[in-house]
Formats: C-alpha cells, sequence, structure tokens
C-alpha cells in the first residue's frame, strides 16, 4: 500500500484543508480494517503543510501493521516536526526494509532488536537510545543522522552487512568497523561533521578489517580523522586486493597531508580499475599560493615511485583548476597507468578564461602516458 500528497490534500480551499485531511486520514483507516490477509509493503508520504502528528493515526497504522505481517516500511515525513515512531514499530517480526525521514526512534527500554532487517535507509532521522538492527542486515545507509552511537551493535561478529553508507551524521564510532568482515561498498561522506569524542582511526587497521570491500567513497573530511601521520609511515597499508572502485569527493591539493592519504589508499589498491577524484572549494586564503606548492616528495617517497597501477582503466577529475599540485598528481597517474583508457575531466566553475583552459589542457597533453590508448576526454 502506497498513500501519497494528493490523497492528503486534494486542491481545497484553506477552509476546507483541514476537513478534508481528517477524512483522508479517515479513509486510509477504513482500508486498513477492510483488508483480509497480510500487509507486506506500506509506503506513506506526509506532506510538508500537514498539521502535527497529534492530527494524524499514523500510531495506529503502525499498530495495526505490526499484526499484520509488515515487512516493508516507509514514512517519509516533509512536515515540519519529527514523527516518533511509537513502540508498535519494534514489534514487526517480519520487517525486512525500513525507510525512514525525519523520524524519531526511542526503541523501548527491553527492546532486543530487529530480527529479521535485511535494508534500512535513515534520513534525519535522531536515535535515541541502543538500537540493534540484527545480524541479517545487509545494507546500512544513514544521512543526516544524529545518534549513531547508539548503533553500537551493529558490527558483532556474526553480522552479515556488506553495504555501508554514512552522510552527514554526527558522532561516528570507529569502534564499529572492528567487525566489518563483509563490507562490499562503503561510503563515508563526512562534512561538517564534528569528530567522535572516540579516538581516531587507524588506516591500517580499518582497512584490514574490511578484506571483502570493492568499492571506497570518501571525502576530504574523512582525512580528519584518521591517526596524524598515519599515511606518511614507510610501511604500506594492508593490500585491498578486492577494490576496483575508489572515489574522493572534496579533495584539496593543497592539503598535502590529504594527498598523502589519497596516494596510500590508491597505492593499497592493486586491482583498481575505476578512479574518481573531485576536488573541494578552494580556501580563499590560500588564493594565489595554490601555484607554488608541491607534491613531488611525497610522489618520490617509497611507496610511490614504483607504484604501478596495472589494472586503472578509467579516471576521473572534476572541478579542476590547474594547480601545480594538482598537475603534478595528474602527471604521477599518466605515468603509472598502463592499462589506462579514459582520462576525464571536469573544469571547476571558477575557469572561465578560454586562455586558461587552453593552457590547462595544453600542459596535460605534455605529460608522458604509460598507456597509449589512453584518450583525454574534457567536459
Amino acid at each position: 500500500m502506497i498513500f501519497l500528497r494528493n490523497l492528503f490534500l486534494p486542491k481545497v480551499s484553506r477552509k476546507d484543508k483541514l476537513a478534508q485531511l481528517s477524512k483522508a486520514l479517515g479513509t486510509i483507516t477504513d482500508i486498513l480494517l477492510l483488508h483480509r490477509g497480510p500487509i507486506l509493503k506500506f509506503h506513506l508520504s506526509i506532506p510538508p503543510d500537514s498539521p502535527s502528528r497529534q492530527c494524524l493515526r499514523t500510531d495506529f497504522w503502525i499498530q495495526y501493521l505490526s499484526n499484520n505481517g509488515i515487512r516493508d516500511l516507509e514514512i517519509f515525513n516533509k512536515s515540519l516536526f519529527p514523527y516518533r515512531m511509537p513502540s508498535y514499530l519494534f514489534s514487526c517480526p517480519g520487517l525486512s526494509y525500513l525507510t525512514l525521514t525525519n523520524c524519531i526512534l526511542n526503541p523501548p527500554s527491553r527492546f532486543g532488536g530487529f530480527y529479521n532487517l535485511i535494508s534500512v535507509k535513515l534520513t534525519n532521522v535522531l536515535i535515541t537510545a541502543e538500537t540493534s538492527f540484527g545480524t541479517k542486515l545487509e545494507q546500512l545507509i544513514l544521512e543526516r543522522c544524529t545518534g549513531i552511537e547508539h548503533l553500537g551493535s551493529l558490527f558483532i561478529p556474526d553480522n552479515n552487512l556488506g553495504v555501508l553508507m554514512i552522510t552527514d551524521s554526527r558522532e561516528l564510532d570507529w569502534e564499529l568497523f572492528e567487525c566489518s568482515e563483509k563490507l562490499k561498498l562503503t561510503s563515508l561522506m563526512l562534512t561538517g561533521v564534528a569528530n567522535s569524542k572516540k579516538k581516531d582511526i587507524n588506516l591500517e587497521k580499518l582497512v584490514s578489517n574490511m578484506p571483502r570491500i570493492n568499492s571506497l567513497l570518501f571525502d576530504g573530511h574523512f582525512c580528519k580523522f584518521l591517526e596524524p601521520g598515519e599515511a606518511i609511515s614507510e610501511r604500506p597499508i594492508t593490500k585491498m586486493e578486492n577494490l576496483n572502485s575508489l572515489s574522493f569527493e572534496g579533495v584539496e591539493f593543497h592539503d598535502l597531508v590529504q594527498i598523502q592519504y589519497v596516494l596510500c589508499l590508491i597505492g593499497s589498491s592493486p586491482n583498481l580499475q575505476y578512479l574518481l577524484i573531485e576536488q573541494g572549494p578552494k580556501v580563499k586564503s590560500l588564493d594565489g599560493m595554490e601555484e607554488f606548492l608541491s607534491i613531488e616528495p611525497f610522489l618520490r617517497s617509497p611507496n610511490s615511485i614504483d607504484m604501478i597501477l596495472y589494472h586503472l582503466r578509467t579516471v576521473e577529475i572534476r572541478c579542476t583548476v590547474g594547480s601545480r599540485a594538482e598537475l603534478q598528481f595528474i602527471q604521477f597517474l599518466l605515468a603509472s597507468s598502463p592499462s589506462l583508457r579514459r582520462l576525464t575531466f571536469t573544469y571547476d566553475t571558477s575557469i572561465r578564461d578560454p586562455r586558461e583552459k587552453l593552457r590547462i589542457s595544453l600542459k596535460i597533453k605534455q605529460f608522458r602516458s604509460a598507456s597509449t590508448a589512453a584518450q583525454v576526454v574534457w567536459k
């Protein structure tokens, strides 16, 4: 069952809107009560201009669904007020797919956890107490969530989590990654998130805990959570043999420590096929200085000088500005990738002068490429 905005608020005058809403809510209740048999899927979209949750009968619907075999539940709350999920949600034994937007999860004190959840997506959700999604969970997506430190039981030894995506969610506890052997796709977009009070993450430990990983997506802010100096170590970190896709967003080429971490992860991915680097906004205080910054010493380090990316075929560089450090990095990639087939550039919006675009493109054309089949594309 899917109930959308049109059912809640048909085109009526402002005076009749509340009456129409009450009628729509009654219609949904009647449909549920008249239905015979289990209700496996229930998607509800609450419109932005609806009254506060006291006017809704959602609690009753959740209670009814919990007794009728619900497996796929989605609450998309567009109203100004977060919807506090009723305790009945935690009494849905067959629930397998849960999607919540703008809600509050407040599990009962004796809640033992979900048992059959396979996929959970939470957007703008507040988690107020210890919550377990169970050992069957395969996909977890958290966007702008608060209280994820209450997911401490997420990575127990027998978990089955294969996809983990965390975006702008506060209080990330790195201890969650101690049992992450089955992860295949991990995305950590932490821009704007204050560092957890927990200890910084050890890059070597993080990588070794994800032996099956084949796709990684980090933003530049991720490096702020790493132990100081970790990427400068003379010994390379554990090889990620299964990794074929590596993406970085918000990377600052003028941040030399950040670039070291990027190089460290690239060098630890011997079977890498796809690499994406999207630069972040240029820091105003560095205007005019980035052309003097050089990453050449890092490209000549023991971990980089002999680096050959035998399987790298596709590279995307977004928000290109043509700084010295950026061009050195591009030169390094071209010289180290004998199987490269396509190198795509997208100019930063600040690069508008055709002469500057020509300068950057001509400079890159001068670089030696280890691949005779490499095609350079500008967008």
